[in-house]
């Protein structure tokens, strides 16, 4: 059988592959065809997937430019680094060798999705559960064989995903799939889950034993292989010296504007402490859920009296309280672009836990404070993520209407966490709120944290900061709590290049001013914004070659 002939017909079979050599990830885009599997990371198979890599690499590039269409060369342009990304995760980082979360979150995510995205029946989704959990004794078998000497902080973590995988297999199971239980097909169910969980127990209990006393290994990847992560991923060929200058310049611009919307909400007071009042006016515990929807409803109505973006007619976010057995913050479960037809989409929000004492309560609670639940809604929701889903129906093709992968894997983030990151400033800038500094002051301080996540993920792979001086970053310069610094901090040492999300925003609003300075009086904010969403998750060079066609100004500046 030939090789496709056709662009079309390459990415097809790109995602294919995609969708069986990681089935997890792929659910979660709306690719459905391996969704029975479990991730192979059998040595032989990743030796595979790298030679499956190359050849599509090499079929991408001999396709004649002339016989493709505007789009399908950006496209063309996006999947070739995208390749190059996964290259550099399994053929020379290795990461599979070393980092026992991906086998813990191949195993979670999976069956999470299925327990979670109601795209088929419950009985439906059940089956393909089971199958997955066919699977885990040889995905714990390949973790045992292939882990060698972890970091530190990567087994401990790793650790913990896995014994949370096992938990979720036992009553959290149960609970998503409460309206079949007491039928044949759950008890099924239940043996599987009963049968895997005892796979993964034995793993972790050995793992404790024999692999997480002695891991020793390091984390630093080096900055070539940062910089050449964002070079294929994000398509931002800027040397990491000038992405760092760019960093603390916004950082000490970040934290003027900071420092000006304190003084204007309380002249002569101390900008932290005004903050921390901010932080302290909060919903009541059982009224978070509500007070969102409320938000997040103002938030639809300020976008469509401004005119900033079509909002479709018949289409709200629904926010609900988080399910039991998906607990987090805040998050947007909205349905992947390719998957057809549209699922229900959830903005899950999760309450203060009533059974912890109230002093726990109330540091849950200082998150939700009225200001950055709406930034944070502005993010996730309207006209952030949700919205930008909603229009990604339309995007041509299919390169532009899928999440590539998830941390630690390679995934454009430029482009889909950049434009939420865009929207944030966006509502503050138009007068969300009549202006109010509350809310620019809990934008700030989430622009804040991700400038220091750009120059935490390149100085601490650099070896020029350790994790004491990247935590440093996010309490002193950033305002972050210490438990909240740590973690982000952490984060660095297996997403190095979580600085997309500044760089993403920094480069939608250099395109925005290029793309008003191009169109002069024609200029609108709303089209501008329909066709980025329209463009879909792209980084920032895409949109500039869509928008501003054989543009080779700087994408980041």
């Amino acid at each position: 059988m030939g090789r496709p002939v056709s662009f079309a017909a390459a990415v097809d079979e790109y995602l294919d592959g995609f969708a069986r050599r990681h089935p997890s990830i792929a659910a979660g885009n709306g690719l459905h065809m391996h969704d029975d599997q479990l991730d192979d990371f059998s040595a032989a198979a990743i030796a595979k997937e790298i030679i499956d890599l190359k050849n599509t690499r090499a079929l991408l590039t001999s396709l004649d430019s002339s016989s493709l269409t505007a789009d399908e060369r950006v496209d063309r342009r996006i999947l070739e680094g995208v390749i190059d990304g996964w290259l550099l995760e399994q053929e020379t980082l290795a990461n599979w060798k070393r980092n026992p979360m991906l086998y813990a979150s191949a195993l979670s995510d999976g069956v999470h999705n299925l327990m979670t995205m109601e795209n088929a029946p419950p009985p439906v989704r059940m089956r393909l559960v089971m199958g997955k959990l066919r699977g885990v004794p040889a995905l714990v078998s390949a973790a045992r064989t292939n882990i060698s000497n972890p970091p530190r902080i990567f087994a401990e973590r790793g650790l913990g995903m896995m014994k949370n995988a096992s938990a979720m297999l036992g009553k959290d199971l149960d609970l998503a799939f409460a309206t079949e239980r007491g039928t044949p097909l759950m008890d099924s169910l239940r043996t599987a889950a009963d049968s895997a969980r005892r796979v993964i127990d034995a793993y972790t209990t050995w793992f404790e034993r024999d692999v997480l006393p002695t891991a020793s290994g390091d984390w630093k990847v080096g900055a070539e292989a940062v910089a050449q992560r964002y070079r294929s991923e994000e398509l931002i060929d800027v040397p990491l010296a000038e992405l760092v200058a760019l960093g603390e310049r916004e950082l000490k611009a970040y934290q003027t504007q900071f420092r000006a919307a304190a003084e204007r909400l309380a002249p002569g007071k101390d900008p932290l402490q005004t903050w921390l009042v901010v932080r302290r006016s909060h919903p009541k515990r059982g009224e978070v859920v509500a007070t969102t929807q409320a938000i997040v409803d103002s938030l639809t109505q300020f976008v469509r009296a401004k005119d900033l973006a079509v909002v479709p007619e018949g289409e709200r976010v629904v926010v609900a309280p988080a399910q039991p057995f998906a607990l987090g913050f805040a998050s947007m479960h909205a349905s992947p672009p390719l998957e057809n037809p549209p699922v229900k989409s959830f903005y899950y929000i999760t309450d203060a836990d009533s059974t912890q004492p109230v002093a726990a309560q109330e540091a849950w609670l200082e998150r939700y404070n009225y200001a950055s639940i709406a930034i944070t809604s502005a993010h996730e929701a309207m006209p952030g993520h949700w919205l930008h889903a909603v229009h990604m129906r339309e995007t041509p093709g299919k390169v532009r209407r899928i999440w590539i992968g998830l941390n630690p894997f390679p995934q454009p983030s430029s482009g889909q966490d950049g434009w939420a990151h865009y929207t944030e400033q966006l509502v503050v800038e138009q007068g969300y709120k009549n202006s109010d500094p509350r809310y620019e002051l809990a934008q700030l301080s989430d622009a804040l944290t991700r400038v220091c996540r750009l120059l935490s993920g390149i100085r601490l792979h650099a070896g020029d900061w350790t994790l004491a001086d990247a935590q440093r970053c996010f309490e002193q310069d950033a305002y972050v709590a210490a438990p909240a610094a740590k973690r982000e901090a952490e984060r660095g040492t297996y997403d190095p290049t979580y600085g997309g999300y500044f760089l993403g925003k920094r480069g939608m609003l250099t395109l925005r001013r290029d793309v008003q300075a191009k169109e002069g009086g024609a200029f609108s904010l709303k089209a501008f914004h329909e066709r980025v969403m329209k463009n879909g998750i792209a980084p920032i060079w895409a949109h500039r070659q869509l928008m501003l066609p054989g543009d080779t100004s700087r994408v980041i500046q």
